[in-house]
């Protein structure tokens, strides 16, 4: 093919026909730039549609991660509410003046929910890590998906700072006084199956300094204990948005983004 145009070229310059030259030249030069812009078209495409593949499978892996963070989120507000739970009902047995040896048995099991470990929300982040510090986040199109996933670890970040905030608080002040108040259930006993363990006669044979329990100091530890579980569980009615309403607003937020981008493939 080159020789035939080298030809060609050649023949006008002999023949002295310069301006038919001139025309065949540019038209040549035109249909070279047309070839290099097809070239390059479907090269750009062949590039797009591999990063669309990309794209596709980092959705569903994310997806798949997430799916999973909200489950583990799930669990832990579980977790956390149930020994919050303890603290509300002994404030409330407080707040009525009825923290006597008639309601023993309810003050000791509540002391005993209260005095346990909070547990630290822990997500699924291999995925999203891997993509951040890879540099691969940009093959997501969505730029609103695209920002919430760049915030996602700061809000995790920030959401269990409260937690472990919570936690530091209630067993630098409250728990102490649990211990002084009463002789918790033996965690051996109930975790141990080759332990006989009575629940009802542990409660039975607990012993309460109830002069603790309405002490002021006690009261005003486990309120701020629950003051603190209010940034860290979710409420229906939370106007300023607490950062355990933010974590559920994000997790849902982004499945449901993911899950639209995931119908368009």
């Amino acid at each position: 093919m080159v020789k035939f145009f080298r030809k060609i070229r050649q023949k006008m310059l002999t023949e002295n026909k310069f301006s038919k030259y001139l025309l065949y030249a540019i038209g040549e030069i035109i249909l070279v730039v047309i070839g290099i812009l097809i070239a390059l078209s479907i090269n750009n495409w062949n590039e797009n549609k591999k990063e669309r593949k990309e794209e596709y499978q980092a959705l569903k892996s994310l997806h798949s991660e997430f799916i999973e963070s909200r489950k583990r989120f799930n669990s832990n507000q579980g977790h956390n509410k149930y020994i919050f739970d303890g603290m509300r009902n002994l404030l409330k047995i407080l707040d009525e003046n009825r923290a006597t040896e008639n309601l023993a048995d309810s003050i000791y099991i509540n002391l005993n929910i209260s005095s346990w470990s909070s547990a630290t929300f822990e997500p699924s982040r291999g995925i999203i890590n891997s993509l951040i510090n890879s540099g691969k986040l940009n093959i997501v199109s969505n730029e609103n998906l695209k920002v919430r996933l760049v915030q996602w670890n700061d809000e995790v970040i920030n959401f269990q700072n409260w937690q472990r905030l919570a936690q530091d608080y209630k067993f630098t002040y409250l728990f102490p006084l649990i211990s002084k108040a009463t002789v918790l259930p033996s965690k051996i006993k109930i975790h141990d199956s080759d332990v006989e363990y009575n629940r009802n006669e542990e409660i039975n044979d607990r012993d309460i300094d109830l002069s603790i329990v309405n002490s002021k100091e006690f009261y005003n530890y486990l309120n701020q204990c629950w003051v603190y579980s209010l940034t860290i569980l979710e409420k229906e009615k939370d106007e300023q948005k607490s950062p355990g309403k933010k974590i559920r607003e994000s997790l849902d937020n982004i499945i449901f983004l993911i899950e639209k981008e995931l119908e368009k493939k």
